[in-house]
C-alpha cells in the first residue's frame, strides 16, 4: 500500500500554511508557487485536497507515456517522459495533478509525492498549526479501521 495524506475538515483553518510549506520545500526560491496540494474553501468549510495516491490510480492508466507509475510509497511523476497531454490530469477523481507547460520548457507533473525525499516526513503535515493534516500508512489505517469497528459494535450493542 501507499502512504497518504488525510485531512480533517473540521481541524482546517483555511490559512494555507500547508500550501506555502509545500511549494517552498519542492521549489526553494522560486517566485511561482506550485504547491502539491490546495485548499479549497466553502461557504462553512475548508480542507487542504491533495493526491490520495491511489492503489489502482486512474492517472496512472490514463498516462500514454508512463510518465506516472505507481512506486512503493506513493504514485512517482516523470517528468522527462511527460508529453503534457493533460490524461492524468482529466483523470484524476480528486483533481490532485497539474500539468504545467511553458514555451522553451518541458512540462512538469505537480503533484504530492508525499515529500518522499524528506526524512521528517510532509512538509504540510509538519508545519500545520492545528495538526489537520496527517500521514496515513498501513498501520495507522488498520487501527482507524478497528477503531470504527469497535465505535459501531458498542453503538449496536446499546440498541
Amino acid at each position: 500500500m501507499t502512504r497518504f495524506i488525510i485531512a480533517s475538515a473540521d481541524d482546517c483553518i483555511g490559512c494555507r500554511t500547508c500550501e506555502l510549506a509545500c511549494a517552498l520545500e519542492h521549489e526553494p526560491g522560486v517566485t511561482e508557487l506550485l504547491p502539491r496540494l490546495k485548499v479549497m474553501r466553502l461557504s462553512q468549510i475548508s480542507v487542504p485536497v491533495m493526491c490520495h495516491q491511489c492503489e489502482n490510480a486512474p492517472c496512472v492508466a490514463a498516462c500514454p507515456v508512463a510518465a506516472l507509475t505507481l512506486g512503493e510509497a506513493s504514485i512517482e511523476a516523470d517528468d522527462s517522459r511527460c508529453i503534457g497531454c493533460q490524461s492524468c490530469a482529466v483523470a484524476c477523481p480528486f483533481g490532485a495533478i497539474t500539468i504545467v507547460t511553458s514555451e522553451n520548457r518541458h512540462p512538469r507533473i505537480v503533484k504530492c509525492d508525499v515529500c518522499g525525499h524528506r526524512d521528517a516526513g510532509p512538509a504540510c503535515v509538519e508545519v500545520c498549526p492545528t495538526s489537520a493534516l496527517r500521514i496515513m500508512t498501513d498501520d495507522a489505517l488498520a487501527a482507524q479501521q478497528k477503531q470504527q469497528l469497535v465505535k459501531h459494535a458498542s453503538l449496536l450493542n446499546r440498541l
